[in-house]
């Protein structure tokens, strides 16, 4: 019996790449021949905007999945979020919009109520009083927007009981600092799914932590983004698939919204958001991804040449808790789908035309991919 899993990377408002694939996938499913005629996942598992993407998969729903991501181009990214200090407003004129943070004296008050307009001419006569009340309003400042709206939308779509086959999504605790795979049936109820979902997406500095989240395997608190640890839950799909009876059926299917290469951009001053992006969206989980993938794609050639020379041939990895033999290897077939070099703009901006320019090119790059797996190329 064939089988198949979907794993997604993270990668901000870069989904949307992966929004398009999938419906090329959908649209163009019983060309690929995995025994069963509407796509179908059997496990499907997802990091950051992976998990978020994921989930409406997860539960058979892409047509909400599309229609999220169409109001997300046309309302820009306040319907994830909103913010006292980010530039949220969406000029669909722009076709290539940043990243911009904003700043007035409402907004300062709001986050630091001991701001005052005569802080200065204060500060000269009571420093100390300064320093602990403004210690005091930095101790409460978690980030720099509020992902109330994103948490808004999971509450009313995230449902164990839609979720067909299996769903993993990842997040890091910063309290234990352990990325935390959860399978959708190890959330205590439809909240704490939401939870845990929005949880992944929350990148540091940028998105407060999500304070609890109950599970069967314990409570775990101050989560953020699991791209920070693990961009790509490859790891998790193999890991759950080597404890089935028959692992060698799955077809994994791969789709990265991040590039092979970091990009170079321009040398220039940088604000403390651009910072957080260029350092963790850009830099950091590119690089986690892509190392995952390299490792996957090397063992997973080397299998397959010891498979062809010696098909009844056990594979084992190393164990290094045991210091010797540990689990059984697997080679799969296997699908990636991935954008080109600089071809996405911004990870942390969105409009109507990136968003439709994203959906597009993730449906070219996902049928490519797909001739390039029926024609037996490199997979």
């Amino acid at each position: 019996m064939k089988k198949t899993a979907l794993v997604l990377s993270g990668g901000a408002f870069h989904g949307a790449f992966q929004v398009g694939a999938l419906k090329y996938l959908k649209n163009n499913w019983l060309k690929l021949g995995l025994g069963t005629t509407a796509m179908q996942f059997n496990r499907v598992a997802g990091v950051s905007v992976g998990a978020l993407n994921g989930l409406f998969i997860a539960m058979d729903d892409c047509q909400s999945l599309i229609d999220l991501w169409r109001s997300v181009g046309e309302n820009g990214v306040e319907e994830i979020f909103s913010s006292d200090f980010i530039d949220t407003r969406v000029n669909q004129a722009d076709p290539d919009p940043t990243f911009k943070l904003k700043l007035d004296w409402k907004a300062v008050k709001r986050n630091f109520p001991n701001a005052t307009k005569n802080l200065l001419l204060r500060a000269l006569f009571n420093r100390k009083k300064i320093f602990r009340d403004f210690g005091q309003d930095f101790q409460r400042f978690t980030a720099l927007a509020d992902h109330s709206p994103l948490f808004n939308i999971l509450l009313q779509h995230t449902k164990l009981e839609k979720i067909r086959g299996s769903y993993t999504c990842g997040y890091v605790s910063l309290n234990d600092g352990r990325y935390h795979a959860i399978h959708h049936h190890e959330f205590t109820s439809d909240e704490e799914f939401a939870k845990g979902v929005l949880a992944s997406t929350a990148m540091p500095i940028i998105w407060s932590p999500v304070e609890a989240i109950s599970t069967t395997k314990g409570v775990h608190r101050q989560n953020v983004d699991g791209g920070i640890r693990d961009v790509s839950p490859l790891g998790d799909v193999i890991r759950d698939i080597s404890t089935e009876s028959e692992p060698t059926e799955y077809t994994i299917i791969i789709i990265n919204c991040g590039t092979r290469d970091i990009k170079e951009v321009a040398d220039q001053p940088r604000n403390i958001a651009q910072i957080a992006l260029r350092s963790l969206t850009e830099i950091a989980i590119n690089e986690i991804f892509n190392h995952d993938l390299k490792e996957f794609v090397d063992k997973n050639y080397i299998l397959k040449q010891i498979h062809d020379r010696h098909p009844e041939e056990v594979i084992y990895d190393f164990d290094q808790e045991q210091e010797g033999k540990g689990r059984p290897l697997y080679y799969f077939n296997s699908i990636i789908i991935q954008p080109d070099v600089n071809s996405l703009g911004d990870s942390l901006t969105i409009n109507r035309s990136l968003m439709e320019q994203r959906m597009q090119l993730g449906e070219e790059k996902a049928a490519l991919a797909v001739d390039k797996f029926l024609n037996g190329g490199s997979r």
